[in-house]
């Protein structure tokens, strides 16, 4: 069985569930924010952390990502 823990992103305050996965350090990248896009931990020693949004963010946080057309 698989176990989620919550988690609060520091800057933004986006809610997400986050679940620990056993896996090689093998093309690990840079985990994002879906929200502010800060950057989030992607390790924890053997483990890989995947992140699932559950709730935006408390504050209103506005990111430029680029023009959209």
């Amino acid at each position: 069985m698989v176990e989620a823990t919550e988690f609060r992103c520091p800057h933004c305050e986006a809610e997400y569930k986050v679940v620990r996965v056993e896996a090689p350090a093998m093309h690990d990248r840079q985990l994002l924010c879906l929200s502010c896009a800060s950057p989030l931990q992607n390790r924890e020693g053997n483990f890989a952390l995947k992140y699932f949004r559950i709730d935006a963010p408390r504050r209103n946080i506005r990111i430029d990502r680029g023009a959209k057309f």
